[in-house]
């Protein structure tokens, strides 16, 4: 894995920002601000064009975010347009930047000084800038959501995959010099974007050079040259005509958005976090959500712990699952802090979590995920010592220490935050168990236990273990797994606990009810809760064997106060995102897929069930992995860009398992057959 280095940056006589690594400057000399405006804005007519747009999103990309200049102007530009048409059916703007070399956040505010008109989007900015891995990045601006691609944009730009072909509406055609920055400015660059750009889609550029222009226009934009800005003589722009035939490269795996007319009526099966967070990202689009909850009240399973810890998945053998997990858990520091900011009640503590190397395998496994070289504000590796400061009381072990964990009470934080979401339209039923879905001409039918039916366009199955009880998902190869948390009392030793402590389970520090959360057991095709004294007192064992240090012979499970939680897993522990497949019909068109990519003869899409979707096999890391992929799903729904690249997009297929065989040209077999 590639890893992203900040820009080395000094400001010249003018003030300007000058890259170190290119030797150029990141806008002109005599005014940025107006150059954005002239060049990218202007080039593209995008005043004009956002008048007459039907859509409900439109789409910039860039190469080279540098300070966010052209993001700033833009946004503010999109701002001013919807005060002035505010009926307008384009209400959202998605703004893609591909960035090799980020500036650090201290160069960046003292470059954003210089514009203090942009002060609040810069602020915003600031506070969710991170150190970044390779990929991408969302952020939100209120009506404008930012994806920030970091590294190399020969990497990045075919990993928005083929969903997004004939989908970007104008390109900000910046970066470097081309004469400073070959590498940036070649044909594979003006393929891909023609690629990904709509019939009449639009192109700018501050550049006139010979190459560049000859480049677009091979790919096969019409290109014209128009008065440069300031000194230079000329500047071009361009626009793609017509829509080419679109090349699929792997449409077994090509997302489909649903099909709807006006505002979207979704209905959502299942009442925890990960409802939650589908929820608030289909609100955020004006959506109408009903959400049908089959207990008496929200958040009584898997995500109703007193306390939960919140860190990333860092395992040692599988790159894109671990690098899901890193970008699930950056969108939800963000999602989380917005929530804190908008006065949103529940316990939590960005303490920290230490990952605890208390035997040889769990040694090596840290020792493998040490050598990726994270960054520090990810993971640290530590000595015995280090780890045991860091945790506040002593260790037998090194381990590594994730400073940006967390724990929070999961049950607090999803009851009150869809309180709030009640209060921006959301509406709940609870005492719902919907037992059968039929697929109508227009939308789904719902019927419940009581033979009551309900109707909505789309739907989203989000009820954990029980998701595979509809015929549609019964052949998905989900499974129930039992967990038991053990709440247990302080003591004088465990009130000094400063951050999460994991070994082969987890200890919070202390809540303030002067209490301490254990577990938790993991009893795989198990749906039973029901109090286990068995797996209670196993619990307080686990960490008194793993850690072997005198302070865990406080942790005491005999008053067996416990909650008990079904999660919904699945083998290759990464959740499943998207449509939900009709696997009967995906049989028998991809029966021969083997012979057909062997032979490279056309192959079609998918077959799925229309405007049915699911978000399932979170495991015990919904707190981490359900913000980012209930924003993925809404941007599903919407057909707008995704926040994932394409390879972990794959990855989260709900077809995966069996698509995997029928690549291979292994028989695949029914839960009926096995």
């Amino acid at each position: 894995m590639n890893k992203v280095q900040f820009a080395e940056i000094h400001f010249n006589q003018e003030n300007t920002p000058v890259s170190a690594q290119f030797d150029d400057v990141y806008f002109s000399n005599q005014d940025g601000l107006a150059e954005s405006r002239y060049i990218f804005q202007e080039g593209n007519q995008l005043w004009q064009r956002w008048q007459d747009f039907t859509g409900s999103h439109f789409v910039i990309a860039e190469t080279g975010f540098g300070t966010g200049l052209n993001f700033f102007a833009v946004t503010t530009l999109f701002r001013e347009f919807l005060q002035q048409y505010p009926n307008s059916p384009l209400q959202r703007l998605f703004f893609i930047s591909f960035e090799k070399y980020p500036i650090p956040l201290k160069v960046l505010k003292s470059a954003h000084q210089a514009h203090p008109e942009f002060a609040e989007l810069s602020q915003q900015l600031h506070q969710h800038w991170l150190e970044p891995i390779e990929g991408c990045y969302r952020f939100h601006f209120a009506e404008t959501t930012l994806d920030l691609w970091f590294g190399d944009i020969a990497d990045n730009l075919p990993q928005l995959g083929d969903y997004m072909t004939n989908q970007i509406d104008a390109w900000f055609l910046d970066g470097f010099a081309p004469s400073k920055n070959p590498q940036m400015w070649n044909d594979e660059l003006y393929q891909q974007m023609y690629r990904y750009t709509k019939p009449q889609g639009t192109f700018a550029t501050f550049t006139a050079a010979s190459a560049v222009r000859k480049g677009l226009e091979n790919a096969g934009f019409a290109v014209n040259k128009r008065k440069g800005y300031g000194k230079k003589r000329e500047c071009i722009q361009g626009i793609k005509l017509d829509s080419d035939e679109d090349v699929i490269h792997t449409p077994w795996y090509l997302p489909q958005a649903a099909k709807f007319e006006q505002q979207a009526d979704v209905a959502i099966i299942g009442g925890g976090i990960a409802s939650l967070f589908t929820a608030l990202s289909l609100l955020e689009r004006k959506a109408k959500v009903t959400l049908y909850c089959e207990d008496d009240a929200v958040a009584l399973n898997a995500s109703g712990n007193k306390q939960g810890a919140f860190y990333p998945q860092l395992s040692d053998d599988d790159l894109i699952n671990i690098r899901f997990y890193i970008h699930a858990f950056a969108y939800g520091q963000q999602r989380l802090k917005q929530a804190i900011q908008q006065g949103i009640e529940f316990e939590y503590d960005f303490c920290g979590v230490a990952l605890c190397g208390y035997d040889q395998k769990s040694a090596v496994k840290l020792n493998k995920i040490s050598d990726y070289q994270w960054q520090e504000s990810l993971y640290q590796s530590l000595s015995q010592s280090e780890l045991s400061k860091k945790v506040g009381l002593p260790l037998s072990c090194s381990g590594g220490f994730i400073p940006q964990g967390a724990w929070l009470s999961p049950r607090q934080f999803v009851q009150n935050m869809f309180s709030h979401l009640e209060q921006r339209g959301l509406v709940i039923k609870t005492q719902q168990k919907v037992t059968a879905l039929q697929q109508q001409a227009q939308h789904w039918l719902l019927q419940n236990e009581e033979g009551e039916t309900f109707t909505h366009q789309i739907v989203v199955l989000a009820n954990g273990h029980k998701l595979t009880e509809f015929s549609q998902t019964r052949e998905l190869p989900l499974y129930p797994v039992r967990g038991q948390v053990s709440e247990i009392p302080t003591s004088q030793n465990l009130q000094k606990l400063k951050a999460v402590v994991c070994y082969d389970g987890y200890l919070t520090p202390m809540a303030k009810s002067h209490t301490h959360c254990i577990g938790a057991s993991h009893v795989r095709d198990n749906a039973e809760r029901i109090f286990s004294p068995e797996e209670q007192l196993e619990n307080q064992q686990k960490i008194q064997q793993n850690l072997n240090v005198d302070w865990v012979q406080d942790v005491d499970t005999s008053t067996n106060q416990a909650r008990i939680g079904i999660r919904c897993a699945v083998r290759d522990r990464i959740p499943m995102l998207g449509n939900v497949p009709n696997f009967e019909q995906q049989l028998i068109c991809y029966k021969n897929i083997y012979n057909l990519r062997r032979r490279k003869q056309p192959i079609k899409s998918a077959v799925n069930f229309d405007n049915l979707f699911l978000i399932a096999a979170l495991g015990s890391r919904g707190l981490t992995s359900a913000p980012l992929l209930g924003e993925t799903l809404a941007s599903l729904i919407y057909q707008e860009p995704l926040p994932l690249s394409q390879d972990i997009i794959h990855q989260l297929s709900s077809n995966r398992s069996w698509m995997r065989k029928l690549l291979k040209g292994s028989p695949v077999q029914t839960k009926r057959d096995s």
